[in-house]
């Protein structure tokens, strides 16, 4: 046998090992980063705090809130848009060995009710826009007439379903697979669910109820984001 073969496969085989290690890691931090930047961003959201949902109020919480705290919401919100489909990605890949459908099932909701997520940084930043601009009658109206559009309608429903079933199946995925604690997987699987309320609850419940699934969701999520660092091997 020629040993130098097996000595100069070492360092490929080393090195296949850092990339998958350097993979996990940075699938671990979209697991932590993501979470925390829409905890972050919901709770810097001045329309949380106003008196009822609607374009021209949230306008007005807007124009009454402080600058910076629009521009925190603005900009965690931007980037929980890039990371957080990449962290229910993770999440599902987490579960994937064990609990493979409930794992694919979820991770595709969850793709597609937070993808649309930009498309709501975008709308945010222009109500911001409208806020600073002296919240001109005209431009309020085309603004409802935008959000109300079919287009903007689809998405709305895409966003509403998948991000509440989506990290619901992924937390029974984390579940069934013994990926995570238990108490990790149900906070994954309810952080969502409450939304379902918001019509039968008063304005000030309803947001209460998404800062809270917010803080579910990042408490529930950080031993995952432990569990896939400290994996070891190369798949």
């Amino acid at each position: 046998m020629d040993s130098s073969a097996g000595s100069a496969a070492t360092p490929g085989a080393t090195q296949t090992r850092s990339v998958y290690r350097l993979q996990r890691q940075f699938f671990a931090a979209t697991i932590f980063l993501g979470t925390a930047a829409i905890l972050i961003s919901a709770f810097a959201n001045p329309p949380y705090f106003g008196p009822a949902p609607g374009i021209a109020p949230n306008v007005a919480a807007d124009a009454a809130a402080p600058a910076w705290m629009v521009q925190i919401h603005l900009v965690t919100l931007v980037l929980a848009a890039y990371l957080l489909p990449l962290s229910f990605l993770a999440m599902a890949w987490l579960a994937n060995r064990r609990a493979p459908w409930l794992a694919s099932i979820g991770a595709l909701v969850a793709l597609l009710g937070f993808m649309p997520l930009a498309l709501y940084a975008g709308q945010d930043a222009l109500f911001y826009d409208l806020a600073r601009g002296g919240s001109r009658p005209e431009f309020v109206q085309l603004a409802v007439s935008w959000n109300g559009d079919g287009v903007m309608t689809y998405y709305g429903i895409i966003f509403g379903l998948g991000t509440v079933f989506g990290p619901a199946l992924i937390g029974l995925a984390l579940w069934r697979a013994r990926a995570v604690p238990t108490w990790s997987a149900m906070c994954i699987t309810f952080s969502r669910l409450p939304v379902f309320f918001f019509l039968a609850v008063p304005y000030g419940v309803a947001t209460a109820i998404v800062l809270a699934g917010t803080v579910v969701l990042f408490a529930g999520s950080v031993p995952a984001a432990v569990a896939l660092w400290k994996i070891n091997g190369e798949g």
